[in-house]
Formats: C-alpha cells, sequence, structure tokens
C-alpha cells in the first residue's frame, strides 16, 4: 500500500469521528506542560471542525499531545496525526516519531499496557485495521525516517491482528 492509498484508507475508518469537547489538542499539549488550571483557555485555541481539517500548525505544535489524549480525543487526532506524519515524515516537519510511538502496546508495563487499550476502546475494526496499516508501512520504511524496529516490533506483537481483509 502506498501513502496516498494508506491516507485514503485512514480518511474512510475514520470519517464522521465526532471532536472531543474536553480534553482537546492544546489542552493535552498543556498537560505535557503540567499546565493543568488553564483548559479552557487552551481550548480555545482548538480548532473545530473535521478532524481532516485540523491545521497542520496544531499538529505540529502539539506532537506531543497524542500521550495524553483520552479515548475520544485518540479517535478524533490520531488520524489527523498519522495523515500528517505521511504527508512530511521525511521532512523537516516530523521531528519525531510522537504519532508512531502512541500506538505502542507496552504489554512489558500492564499499567500502560490498560491505560492504551482504554484509549482505543471506541476504535472500530476498521479504524484499528487503517491504525495496523500505519504501523506496517512505518515497519516497512527504509528510508531511516521512522522507528522501523519499533514499528515492526508492535506490528508483530500486537497489530497485526487487526491487518485483515475486508
Amino acid at each position: 500500500m502506498n501513502t496516498e492509498e494508506l491516507i485514503a484508507l485512514i480518511d474512510t475508518a475514520f470519517e464522521g469521528v465526532p471532536q472531543p469537547q474536553d480534553l482537546t489538542l492544546h489542552v493535552a499539549e498543556a498537560h505535557d506542560d503540567y499546565d493543568y488550571g488553564n483548559d479552557e483557555e487552551y481550548r480555545r485555541l482548538d480548532y473545530r471542525g473535521r478532524w481532516q481539517d485540523v491545521p497542520n500548525e496544531h499538529i505540529k505544535a502539539c506532537q506531543s499531545a497524542l500521550s495524553y489524549l483520552d479515548k475520544v480525543g485518540m479517535r478524533f487526532y490520531l488520524p489527523a496525526f498519522m495523515v500528517w506524519y505521511l504527508r512530511y515524515f521525511r521532512t523537516e516537519e516530523v521531528w519525531s516519531d510522537n504519532t508512531l510511538y502512541s500506538l505502542g502496546t507496552y504489554g512489558q508495563n500492564p499499567g500502560l499496557a490498560e491505560y492504551q487499550k482504554q484509549r482505543f476502546s471506541l476504535f472500530t475494526p476498521q479504524q484499528m485495521r487503517a491504525c495496523a496499516q500505519f504501523v506496517k508501512f512505518c515497519a516497512k520504511d527504509t528510508t531511516g525516517f521512522s522507528d522501523d524496529y519499533f514499528a515492526q516490533t508492535i506490528y508483530d506483537g500486537y497489530w497485526s491482528q487487526f491487518d485483515t481483509p475486508e
């Protein structure tokens, strides 16, 4: 599957996902900076609309936010991050594999593993397949821009079970 096909798969799988009202992108990024007292102020910075239209500048500025999103936020923002990553990972726009790392399963740590399981609990089988395809794409990347070892490890250990034909 090439980049454009994968983007189309993600777009279709996550079409119509509702936007979170509480733990939004800028709120999650603020929580990464230990700022828990100004959520309303950060919410005002967030784009309101479809995940497909979240501005690239917001994603670039909030690359740590994925670690702090709940299950509603993950289902809305993860596809935006995956598409952004696919479009820009070979450029200076992406300075971290945070998108890929947010798909880690942390099987060696029961607390983190349960946290991750909860964050994906709203995902449909089609959405889980899109995530699996994204991880597989990163695992097969030979350019050195993706953490292909990490991607292959989590694909083999978890995500491959969702990589089934439609």
